[in-house]
């Protein structure tokens, strides 16, 4: 089992908006990312865990700031997390600067850092990603022994590397935007970046046992400006999951629904805000009931507080505005500030 030294750097906390920055050693890198927690969380509530993964050339912040799935969060009490990749990026097979990275192994360490610390809700992990961290969240739940609920992606697919090892342990929820003039992430594939969105569908259909057809759902098309229009394909009977597809006409390398510079590449589709949709898509969605927590985290050995010790490693009590140190029963020590 791999093992990670949690080291806990409290940047800031903003009294009014619950918002952190933090970072722990994983694999002798440390990886950074921020996170929001809800006004309403009181320490007692299993909230879902929501985590958003950014595209090539981005950060945890930068998507943070274009998606602001913060309010989101805030109104449907959720916790939010933007990590960082390594060199603005994502191992998810494509990039050879990253091809030793274990981001699913550092994807599912965050993950065992929210429960521990957040006491999240381990039957509702979900996953959202755009480019790049569509990709990866396509991995991952193509390759994790953890159970993730749901994923929402946007202009992401999946490598020929993830397409030809296909083999989920868990019956993933999945909506996939796409626009169908993506000139980054081609919406019929390239031999760059792999597998077309139609082959991505077929795959996930097949393996969830949906119906082989999907149906037709009309959008809105209510902004006649941005020349291009979303159509909805739910495919219907699926095997204890939901699977879906927003097909982008004239669609770009982008966030539907969210007018900034900084978000892509090409059109921008108007017609529907799509972090929005997202949430809508995964709030109902849990990992199965029949399965018990250790099935749930089955690269993890469960991992619940021994003690708390100070800087003399003297065994303690919880105390406010000091440095202490929180001993697990894995064997791995988290070094906190805990923040009055």
């Amino acid at each position: 089992m791999k093992k990670w030294f949690l080291v806990f750097t409290l940047a800031f906390v903003s009294q009014l908006e619950a918002q952190i920055e933090d970072s722990f050693v994983f694999d002798g890198e440390e990886r950074s990312f921020i996170y929001y927690v809800p006004s309403s969380w009181d320490g007692a509530q299993e909230y879902p865990l929501l985590i958003v993964l950014h595209g090539l050339t981005q950060s945890g912040n930068g998507i943070m700031n274009i998606t602001n799935f913060n309010e989101i969060a805030e109104t449907n009490n959720a916790i939010v997390c933007y990590p960082d990749g390594l060199n603005a990026s994502w191992n998810a097979d494509l990039n050879p600067v990253n091809a030793e990275v274990d981001d699913l192994g550092f994807i599912e360490s965050l993950v065992i850092y929210f429960e521990t610390n957040y006491n999240t809700n381990p039957y509702r992990r979900y996953l959202c990603g755009f480019s790049n961290g569509g990709f990866l969240s396509h991995k991952i739940v193509s390759e994790s022994t953890m159970c993730f609920a749901a994923i929402g992606t946007v202009a992401g697919s999946m490598t020929n590397t993830t397409y030809t090892n296909f083999d989920p342990s868990f019956e993933t929820s999945v909506l996939h935007i796409h626009g169908t003039t993506d000139g980054i992430v081609p919406y019929n594939g390239s031999v760059a970046t792999g597998a077309s969105v139609d082959e991505v569908m077929s795959l996930w259909q097949n393996y969830l046992s949906c119906d082989a057809e999907p149906i037709f759902v009309e959008m809105p098309n209510t902004s006649l400006l941005d020349v291009s229009y979303p159509e909805k394909y739910v495919y219907q009977n699926c095997s204890g999951s939901s699977l879906e597809h927003i097909k982008v006409i004239g669609g770009g390398h982008q966030w539907p629904g969210i007018a900034t510079l900084f978000g892509g590449l090409g059109t921008i589709n108007m017609d529907f805000y799509s972090p929005q949709v997202i949430w809508d898509f995964l709030e109902d969605k849990s990992c199965p009931n029949q399965l018990g927590v250790s099935d749930l985290t089955q690269t993890n050995e469960l991992k619940t507080l021994l003690k708390i010790v100070d800087c003399l490693g003297r065994e303690t009590s919880y105390k406010e505005g000091v440095i202490q140190w929180d001993v697990f029963t894995d064997g791995t020590v988290s070094k906190r500030l805990r923040m009055p």
